[in-house]
Parts: C-alpha cells; sequence; structure tokens
C-alpha cells in the first residue's frame, strides 16, 4: 500500500513525501531517502509547493464548475486533489504560517483582484468564478487549522469577512457556483461547525 501511496504521480502523493521527509527520523529517513530517490530529486519547500499548487488551481484548464447532486455546483478532481494536498501541508507548518503565508499572502489577494475586476476595475485581469470558488473553499479548509490550535479570533476575523461577502452576494449578483463554496467556507470556519462538517468535503 505505502508503495501505491508514495509511488503515486499526483500531488497528495508529492505533498505526503514532503511531510515524511520533514517529520521522518532514523532509519525510517534513511530508508526513505533510499526507496524515493530523495538525495537526487530532493522534495522542495513548503512554501514553494504550495504556492505551485495554488497557480496549479489558477491554471487549471477545466475552469468550469462541476454539476454534483450532493454539493450543487462543485470543483473539479483536479482542484479537489489540490485542495487537499495544500490543507495536507499546512496542517503540519502550524496556523500562523499557514495564516500569514498563505491566506494573507496568496488567497486574498486573489479575492480582491476579483472583486476589483467586478467593479470595473480596467487595470486588474479577469479570474474565473470557479478559481475564486476555490479559493473560498480552501480558506474554509485552513480555517479549521486556526480552530484546532486555539486562534478563534483570528478566524472569526476570517468567517466575518465571507459572511459579510454572503449577506451582499444577491445584491451583488455573485455567481450561484460562488455563493455556495462561501456558505460551505462559512459553515467551515465555525467553531461549532466545524465539528459537523464530516458531510461537506
Amino acid at each position: 500500500m505505502w508503495h501505491d501511496v508514495f509511488a503515486s504521480p499526483s500531488v497528495i502523493s508529492k505533498a505526503m513525501q514532503l511531510v515524511a521527509r520533514q517529520r521522518a527520523r532514523g532509519e525510517v529517513l534513511s530508508c526513505l531517502k533510499a526507496f524515493l530517490s530523495w538525495e537526487k530529486n530532493a522534495p522542495v519547500d513548503v512554501g514553494i509547493m504550495v504556492s505551485k499548487l495554488l497557480l496549479t488551481i489558477q491554471l487549471c484548464p477545466k475552469t468550469e464548475f462541476q454539476p454534483s447532486e450532493k454539493y450543487g455546483e462543485d470543483l473539479s478532481d483536479n482542484t479537489w486533489e489540490c485542495i487537499f494536498a495544500i490543507d495536507l501541508l499546512c496542517s503540519h507548518q502550524k496556523w500562523v504560517w499557514t495564516h500569514d503565508n498563505i491566506i494573507s499572502k496568496e488567497l486574498w489577494p486573489v479575492m480582491d483582484k476579483w472583486i476589483k475586476y467586478r467593479k470595473g476595475h480596467t487595470n486588474v485581469a479577469y479570474t474565473p468564478d470557479v478559481i475564486i470558488a476555490s479559493i473560498l473553499r480552501l480558506i474554509g479548509r485552513l480555517g479549521q487549522l486556526g480552530l484546532k490550535e486555539g486562534f478563534p479570533t483570528t478566524v472569526k476575523n476570517i468567517s466575518s469577512v465571507i459572511g459579510m461577502f454572503i449577506q451582499h452576494a444577491q445584491d451583488e449578483d455573485i455567481p450561484w457556483g460562488i455563493q455556495l463554496a462561501a456558505v460551505y467556507a462559512l459553515v467551515c470556519l465555525e467553531e461549532v461547525g466545524a465539528l459537523r462538517t464530516g458531510d461537506l468535503r
């Protein structure tokens, strides 16, 4: 089983390799180095890999919502793989690093550019709606790290922003797929709701 997990070319496998490289010690580390040829192909830095995964999401050729009976307008399987991989990597970097380097520097700027484009700023490039939905779902998942590590105030600030976004969504004619993603994210960001998201991706 472990051979299949680590030998897979998927982004989740690469994320698992990077986490294993950070966490393994002694004989386990030596075995993994030999088995996965880490001396020749060392895993990249976590921050670099997360940035690459975010870029992969934004450049994904399948930039359309996928119909789903369970989730309404859902993301593609490839996008979910990237989200799960980022979630895995960030869960081993702790909340402060995740908030400061990923949410603040990588995710919010994408949301900000999308909002500015909708308001008519001509110097801002277009961002597909499904990318914004992906960003929101990722923020929801990452926010749970903050709750688990005891940073409810910071997570509350994030949920307040998304809550305000949802309140004005209909008036602003926000696409339905983005509205759904925002609601799912908000559920994940609620301290009580975070314990009840077993039915949410």
